[in-house]
């Protein structure tokens, strides 16, 4: 099961996440920008390794004929275990300190990773998650180019 700690830290995190839209703007900021927050001085440090979207829209029930709701959902259960700024793996013991006390994660398998989190900034370990972090979030419209072809037939 996934920690309290960890589903908050993923939702603070995309809550603040560039659009989907802005592909390259979205990559940079998650790599950036650790579930720890802008703030941490920890040298142990979790960002998301993967990220996987998927978009939908569909008429709204409560606003018909030309209602829609359009769905985002981004999903991870990939995460990267960063050591800040250093090029080796961190002590066997302060990763599952880390793990345990920040994240409430305990028999997380890692698997090494031989390149250096993006820009260099630290020796990285893969971390698979049982079960996968989610996001969503909806918006509701009018579908309006719709509205106006039945208006101008």
């Amino acid at each position: 099961m996934t920690s309290h700690r960890l589903t908050n830290a993923y939702k603070a995190l995309l809550s603040c996440a560039p659009a989907p839209l802005f592909r390259k703007a979205r990559d940079l900021y998650l790599k950036k920008y650790a579930l720890d927050g802008r703030k941490s001085n920890s040298p142990l440090r979790l960002f998301l390794a993967s990220e996987s979207l998927n978009e939908t829209i569909t008429p709204d029930p409560d606003a018909p004929p030309h209602g829609r709701i359009a769905r985002l959902e981004a999903m991870t259960d990939e995460l990267a275990l960063v050591h800040w700024q250093r090029p080796g793996p961190a002590d066997h013991n302060a990763v599952e300190r880390y793990l345990r006390d920040t994240w409430d994660l305990s028999d997380s398998p890692l698997a090494p990773c031989e390149a250096p989190w993006f820009r260099d900034s630290g020796h990285q370990q893969r971390l698979t998650l049982p079960k996968a972090l989610i996001w969503i979030r909806e918006a509701r419209y009018q579908d309006v180019e719709q509205s106006l072809n039945n208006e101008n037939p």
